[in-house]
């Protein structure tokens, strides 16, 4: 095979040959014909920008296509590249794409504002909106704008990995970074998924005040990096939210469920994919398959974050095994339980209480919770505890609550 059968690029190679797309095993990675040829006119052309207007004639001669039919393409291709691949897929805003031949280096500066140099070169002054304010920046602000690099990146993931409500300083700094991040590259899935993220911490930590203006623009930017060739990092972020979200017309556990099952196909060893596709299954009324998942995540990670044993907690519950739930929920019950967004796990140790025999504990834990929760009654559990799309799952919950002595 020559060098025109084949195109080279990172671990991967297109196999002209065939028509398909390889790993370095050999494997195929599905591509549709479309997304195929397009692939192949980047890889033509590797290290070069390759503009739209280029792609959409070659890949779809003499017929009128819009834009999205090209995004629909490049994120097809980002998918089946991978997490890792899809950073040799590089967008240029407003002009084109490039494909790159390796992977750059953890130091490497991923692009400088296009926009910018353009205010650099005529002297005009940009106007930016953040928070819905507008306000002008000099010339020479612009001029000294930071260069958006990796190691940027790589500082905003550091600031949400704890995701702690007490840390709030840190999710606005990283907010920050990633609006820079993303005014360099409107369509870097992976800056779209973490700005999501800062969001819905917004939302999920009450203190911090989110509210469905919040929930809204995390639902958004999440949907842009699915679009624009996620990884399975945000299809699971997307299921959180889709899941979990407080507002009721923003809730799907259908969509919920089918994003879980996008990041788990993606990545099977994950635990966190595990965790969230747990989690969608047990809400869903399907526990014992939700048992097999958190399991899989518990061997996989022996110090499993708390919300893992949440969720396990949750799935032992709905499928019948008190015990084993409260195993799991005991350690993560505390001074915080029921406070901020931590107060699913109380009334799930209530529960397990409860069908376990253990009334006693049950009505204590039932007594530190009027002291801290706006709940006074069953009904307003419950409607707390709307995520349930399983109606059969949420009765259960609020049995035990009953069990414990809750009005």
């Amino acid at each position: 095979m020559d060098d025109h059968d084949r195109i080279c690029f990172g671990d991967f190679v297109l196999n002209r040959l065939h028509g398909r797309l390889e790993d370095r095993d050999g494997s195929e990675r599905f591509l549709r014909p479309k997304s195929y040829r397009v692939l192949e006119l980047l890889g033509e052309r590797r290290g070069q920008l390759v503009s739209k207007d280029e792609l959409i004639g070659k890949a779809w001669p003499g017929v009128f296509v819009t834009d999205d039919s090209l995004a629909h393409c490049v994120s097809d291709i980002r998918r089946a590249l991978g997490p890792k691949g899809a950073r040799l897929l590089r967008t240029i805003p407003r002009r084109g794409y490039v494909l790159s031949a390796a992977e750059p280096g953890p130091e490497a500066p991923v692009r400088r504002l296009t926009g910018a140099r353009m205010v650099m070169v005529s002297g005009l002054v940009v106007a930016l909106a953040v928070g819905g304010v507008w306000w002008t920046i000099p010339r020479s602000a612009v001029e000294a704008a930071p260069e958006v690099t990796a190691s940027t990146l790589q500082e905003a993931e550091a600031l949400l990995e704890g995701r702690d409500w007490r840390q709030r300083e840190h999710n606005e700094r990283a907010r920050r970074l990633l609006e820079q991040a993303i005014a360099d590259d409107p369509e870097d899935p992976d800056a779209l998924a973490s700005l999501a993220l800062t969001y819905w911490l917004e939302v999920q930590h009450l203190a911090w005040g989110g509210g469905r203006r919040e929930m809204k623009r995390a639902l958004g930017l999440v949907e842009r990096s699915v679009a624009y060739g996620a990884s399975d990092r945000s299809h699971r972020l997307l299921a959180e939210m889709r899941l979990l979200a407080p507002f009721r017309e923003l809730r799907s556990p259908v969509d919920a469920l089918a994003s879980a099952r996008a990041a788990y196909a993606i990545n099977p060893d994950s635990p966190d994919n595990l965790a969230v596709l747990a989690q969608a299954l047990a809400l869903s009324g399907r526990p014992k398959e939700a048992i097999g998942m958190i399991e899989r995540a518990l061997r996989l990670r022996p110090h499993p974050p708390k919300w893992h044993q949440q969720i396990a907690g949750l799935a032992y519950l709905l499928a019948g095994e008190p015990a084993r739930a409260a195993e799991q929920l005991g350690p993560l019950y505390g001074a915080g339980t029921f406070a901020n967004a931590r107060w699913w796990p109380g009334w799930l140790y209530v529960a397990s209480l409860a069908h376990g025999g253990r009334i006693d504990d049950a009505a204590g834990v039932v007594r530190a919770a009027k002291a801290r929760r706006p709940e006074r009654s069953i009904s307003a559990v419950a409607q707390s505890l709307d995520g349930f799309a399983d109606e059969g799952g949420l009765g259960l919950v609020l049995e035990g609550l009953r069990l414990a002595g809750m009005p």
